[in-house]
């Protein structure tokens, strides 16, 4: 599974405003470095770490 272009667009600003590494931003999420960096490169990743991506994700964007 490949995140949608909003999801990949937000996940990338995320870690950018955080100034934070894949490896950091992995660990916060809870996802492997290596499916964290796939995610960023837009390549596949498991259903699963899709959706705890975009549940982190939604979870950023609601504590703004």
């Amino acid at each position: 599974m490949i995140l949608n272009n909003e999801s990949l667009k937000a996940l990338r600003r995320a870690k950018g405003e955080m100034n934070i590494t894949t490896i950091a931003l992995a660990k916060e999420i809870g996802v492997s470095r290596f499916s964290l960096a796939r995610a960023l490169k837009g390549q596949g990743i498991t259903s699963n770490n899709a959706k705890i991506i975009n549940n982190w994700l939604i979870t950023q964007l609601l504590e703004k």
